[in-house]
């Protein structure tokens, strides 16, 4: 029975091993299938298709064969129409959304080869589709963080700061802090990048741990009053106007509990500074109904 039980599990292990080779097999002949369009064919839906399929496959040599047609000028004018400013990065915007939307380390080597292309970046309106992919790799790296630096000094501060808060690892982080920091950025600028940026990344405890360093160092007093009515008092028609696209905070209630403890202690903080007697009341209501949702943990 011993001997036929190890030859039952040793014929079950071939065939997962033959499944998953299949499987891999299948993946390379889809792979080499929409390289071949990519060299070939002259139909921008297609050519759309085949590089989605390519920047979401998470094969680490696909994604490199699509940085190489992306380096390629006759590529990029047969996959968008490049006379026509409405039309120029229709497909590769979608292509770049498939790639944020499967990051690795594969994508980030392609953003990056790309970030110094020439060919590339012939286009400069193409880096609003790079960044937010090579941003979408967690955690950041340092050669992400230069090509980030660069693009602030090149007038991306407004794209750049959601973008790193967005990521939220430690070097994303610091360069956002310093981007806040900055006094060479006008102080109406700073403030409003951060109600752009805090606001739908508030429940996330490293964001909370910036806000918290942010006052701890000496910024002006409209910045620091933009950092806590960030996390405190959301106030989206004000800021931003009738606008739909508005940046949209995760409710309190659905906050993990360790979140909310953060609030809380940040509460405290704040309020030994000088409020405003309207932020404070924002700063107290929060905190009241922040206490409100705790109590209810069991």
């Amino acid at each position: 029975m011993h001997a036929v039980r190890v030859a039952m599990l040793a014929a079950a292990g071939l065939m997962v091993s033959w499944s998953c080779a299949n499987r891999g097999d299948a993946q390379n002949s889809s792979d080499f299938d929409s390289v071949r369009v990519l060299e070939t064919s002259r139909d921008r839906d297609t050519l759309e298709k085949a590089a989605v399929a390519l920047a979401s496959s998470g094969d680490p040599q696909s994604i490199a064969r699509l940085g190489g047609f992306l380096t390629r000028a006759e590529f990029l004018a047969r996959l968008d129409d490049l006379r026509r400013p409405s039309d120029k990065t229709r497909h590769l915007q979608r292509l770049f959304m498939a790639l944020a939307e499967h990051p690795n380390a594969a994508t980030e080597r392609l953003c990056l080869g790309l970030a110094s292309d020439s060919i590339f970046l012939s286009d400069d309106d193409r880096r609003i589709y790079l960044l937010p992919a090579l941003a979408a790799v967690k955690p950041m790296s340092e050669a992400t963080v230069r090509v980030f630096r660069q693009a602030n000094a090149e007038g991306y501060y407004n794209l750049n700061v959601t973008l790193l808060a967005r990521n939220g690892s430690p070097k994303a982080l610091a360069l956002f802090e310093e981007m806040i920091r900055d006094r060479d950025v006008p102080v109406s600028r700073r403030v409003d990048a951060l109600h752009t940026s805090i606001p739908p990344n508030r429940a996330d405890p490293a964001i909370l741990d910036c806000a918290d360093r942010l006052l701890k160092t000496p910024l002006e007093s409209e910045v620091a009053t933009g950092v806590i009515e960030s996390v405190f008092d959301y106030q989206s028609r004000r800021w931003f106007g009738p606008s739909r696209s508005a940046p949209v905070p995760p409710a309190w209630e659905d906050a993990p509990k360790t979140v909310l403890q953060r609030v809380l202690a940040l509460a405290t903080q704040v309020r030994g500074r000088s409020l405003s007697p309207e932020l404070a009341a924002a700063v107290s209501e929060t905190a009241d109904r922040v206490q409100r949702i705790l109590n209810g943990y069991r």
